[in-house]
């Protein structure tokens, strides 16, 4: 009778057991799906005023005087105002995004430049301000609480929305997202600030999720991070809105501060670095530093012929030189060059894009450098310029 009893009650809990599974999976698979149903599509929410448009490029060239190549123009604008772009990614040859403003907008072209496809997102004044790929998705980010993404470039959008991480929001709450980048498919970073407040967001599933990141270690009132580059899987160097420097060796856990300015109203918000040791900052009133020991000493590079009023916008390794493209205001006169060459070998700048080409402006308010097969391309106000880059000896 006990055995009878025994086998009973092994098989009841065997059944119990059985269906504690099932139920397991049953929520497991809701939290699942809940997980990855974070982004909602772009036409359910009555805020943004979504818009579309296509143009078409004529195509130009030039000769770049300093280098004797080819300059090819992808991208022109006739008019523009308010109207420029801050930041760009090329997937390939053919398909390349701008992103800036006014109005939350983008171009995406699809056929090396030759025609381009404008959506904007809002009818006030804010714009994008970066622009990356993880995998097949297109994620932008710029002045608002949305991480925009698209799968099909730019034929559907989804919209995540970062406000859920505040439980205490503000009559007024102004989100400021200034970067956006992928060490891999997986992990990823969103620096910005809420109400003038440092905020870092971390992926580490390709984008599908993203969560409030750490800010051990950084000043959580003011370390309003506007670059940065990932030197390797855990370490992140980054530079900040007052002038300062931090690196993290853990993926952004905790932050150590590798340089402060002297002035707090000089701005960092360019960043690249070769490796560990050795890389360069910038930002405001022409500021551009040198680091070869990890950032234990800095030496400040002159750039020549550049007004103290400038901003040296954007920092890219491209073979064993630099290249530095620099912002002004657009009501000055025309700049002979605002893309520069540095040779770290030689220590030396020099412009790296000129022209004797007098149909061609240069508006010299650039803050894009992107790097896609020995092709660089450069973003300014009014064009977007396409070039080879060789190594020099």
């Amino acid at each position: 009778m006990n055995d009878q009893k025994s086998a009973i009650f092994t098989k009841t809990c065997v059944m119990t057991i059985k269906k504690l599974k099932v139920l397991l999976l049953f929520f497991s698979g809701i939290l699942y799906s809940c997980s990855q149903n974070n982004f909602e599509e772009v036409k359910n929410i009555s805020e943004i005023e979504y818009t579309t448009t296509s143009s078409t490029q004529e195509k130009y060239t030039f000769l770049n005087t300093e280098t004797n190549q080819k300059v090819s123009i992808l991208h022109h604008l006739q008019q523009t105002g308010f109207h420029f772009y801050n930041s760009l990614q090329f997937k390939n040859e053919n398909t390349g995004v701008l992103v800036g403003g006014t109005g939350l907008r983008t171009r995406i072209t699809t056929d090396g430049g030759k025609t381009w496809k404008e959506h904007s997102f809002s009818r006030f004044a804010n714009s994008f301000h970066s622009v990356a790929f993880s995998g097949k998705a297109l994620y932008i980010v710029g002045e608002s609480k949305y991480i925009f993404k698209s799968i099909d470039l730019g034929e559907s959008w989804v919209v995540f929305n970062t406000e859920q991480f505040f439980k205490e929001k503000s009559f007024i709450s102004q989100f400021k997202y200034y970067k956006i980048h992928f060490f891999n498919d997986k992990t990823g970073f969103i620096t910005g600030d809420y109400n003038g407040k440092p905020i870092i967001l971390k992926t580490t599933d390709g984008g599908e999720n993203w969560n409030i990141n750490s800010l051990k270690g950084l000043d959580s009132e003011r370390a309003i991070i506007t670059d940065f580059k990932i030197v390797a899987e855990k370490e992140i160097i980054a530079v900040t809105q007052y002038g300062e420097c931090y690196k993290s060796i853990n993926q952004g856990t905790d932050w150590r501060l590798l340089y402060t300015s002297e002035n707090e109203n000089e701005n960092l918000n360019s960043i690249d670095f070769k490796n560990s040791n050795t890389g360069y900052i910038g930002g405001l009133n022409g500021k551009l530093l040198c680091t070869v020991d990890g950032g234990k000493t800095w030496n400040t590079i002159v750039l020549p012929k550049v007004s103290s009023k400038s901003n040296v916008s954007d920092i890219l390794y491209v073979k064993n030189q630099v290249i530095i493209t620099t912002a002004i205001g657009f009501n000055d006169k025309e700049r002979k060059s605002f893309v520069y060459s540095l040779d770290e070998k030689e220590n030396t700048v020099q412009p790296f894009l000129t022209k004797k080409d007098s149909a061609v402006f240069f508006a010299g308010n650039s803050y894009g450098l992107t790097l896609l097969n020995n092709q660089l391309y450069i973003l300014d106000r009014n064009n977007l310029y396409k070039t080879l880059v060789k190594a020099k000896k």
